[in-house]
């Protein structure tokens, strides 16, 4: 009996997201986002100037302005999974709440 590889989810070789910017310069564009691509396998494509193989597990960012990207930069997912360690731990804490420092009137974060 076969079985029903149909009602399997596919095996993706490339997660991609994007996300919104936020201008906090002059130079900052007014539609620019991030695209986030993650790689999870090894992909070779053929055509007739070549054959490119682009490696699995790796992160590309890409900064784009509007339909164009402005420039990419790939890292090894042992540094992406460090970046995501680093961007959910400085999340957590900006979440905690703010605790005042009795002396001096002033709000600070609590101790870690």
């Amino acid at each position: 009996m076969a079985l029903p590889v149909e009602l399997l989810a596919p095996s993706h070789a490339k997660a991609t997201r994007f996300f919104a910017g936020v201008k906090v310069g002059d130079k900052d564009p007014e539609a620019g986002f991030l695209r986030v691509s993650c790689y999870l396998k090894e992909q070779t494509f053929e055509a007739a100037e070549g054959t490119v193989t682009i490696p699995g597990r790796h992160v590309r960012f890409s900064i784009w302005e509007e339909s164009e990207a402005q420039c990419a930069l790939s890292i090894p997912e042992t540094e992406a999974r460090a970046l995501a360690e680093f961007i959910g731990d400085e999340l957590r804490r900006l979440a905690q709440p703010r605790c005042s420092t009795a002396d001096s009137g002033e709000w600070s974060a609590p101790a870690q």
